[in-house]
């Protein structure tokens, strides 16, 4: 059962006593309703931050070019009582063309799988992707494992739930743009994207640590907000790899300690 000294309302965990009679604190999942002009998505997500996630998400599935194309962002509380989860009512600066309804319409979740779904052939989600800079940004090796870090350092979700996905984007002389956790390692990437966005970043000189894998969904994120280097705590998979590879991406996996391993690079990486 569900304790009710929780830190704080609106804290990313919830204390639960456990079958043993102990008390554990549990990453919190929860519905979220993003509408954009008539159409609804949902998503589990951790609350908080439900601007940056909206803001990240739409540039990452390439429905806006950046953060200016979004006039508005409200979001309105649900309803536990009515089972009305909370929803973030989206109004563009524009209304959207039929290209754009037809990517808000190729999934009606926000999902791990989002992104590739009613498409044949994976290549051709590289087709409407503005080109990278060529060697840019250009990095010294030494910042790898410092970015690592720096994540790990700013995941106290994770430190008190061991359940939760960390991201972060940085520039290349290190200072972060945006950060973020989440139960769901696509909806941190998208909250630290959409920090970043919403405070005007280059993304095209930025990078981004992510605290897991890299799957194709968070590199195809990356590249369509045209972040040019990624990294990953862990491996990426072999679409992942693909993908930047024929982006021209920088693609660094297994950064753990001072040491990373080089999957793609295209001259940005400094030794």
């Amino acid at each position: 059962m569900t304790r009710d000294d929780s830190p704080q309302p609106n804290a990313g965990h919830r204390t639960h006593c456990l079958a043993d009679g102990t008390d554990d604190r549990l990453v919190r999942e929860e519905p979220l309703l993003l509408s954009v002009h008539g159409q609804q998505l949902t998503t589990m997500r951790t609350p908080g931050r439900d601007e940056d996630l909206s803001v990240g998400f739409l540039l990452g599935e390439g429905v806006i070019a950046s953060a200016r194309d979004i006039a508005a962002i409200e979001i309105v509380a649900g309803s536990p009582e009515t089972q009305q989860p909370d929803e973030a009512r989206v109004t563009l600066t524009r209304a959207p063309d039929a290209t754009v309804r037809g990517r808000l319409a190729r999934t009606h979740e926000i999902r791990s799988s989002c992104g590739i779904c009613g498409i044949a052939d994976p290549s051709t989600l590289l087709d409407d992707l503005a080109p990278l800079l060529p060697g840019v940004p250009r990095i010294d090796a030494d910042l790898v494992p410092r970015l690592v870090a720096a994540l790990r350092q700013r995941q106290p979700l994770f430190d008190a739930t061991g359940g939760s996905h960390g991201a972060l984007v940085a520039t290349a002389a290190g200072d972060i743009l945006g950060v973020a956790e989440d139960v769901g390692r696509h909806n941190a990437l998208d909250k630290a994207i959409g920090q970043a966005a919403r405070a005007g970043a280059n993304l095209a000189h930025a990078i981004a640590v992510v605290s897991g894998r890299m799957g194709y969904d968070l590199a195809i994120k990356c590249l369509r907000t045209r972040i040019a280097i990624l990294v990953s705590v862990s491996a990426p998979s072999s679409l992942a790899f693909e993908l930047c590879s024929a982006a021209g991406a920088t693609l660094l996996g297994f950064a753990r300690g001072e040491a990373f391993r080089a999957y793609t690079d295209s001259g940005r990486l400094s030794s």
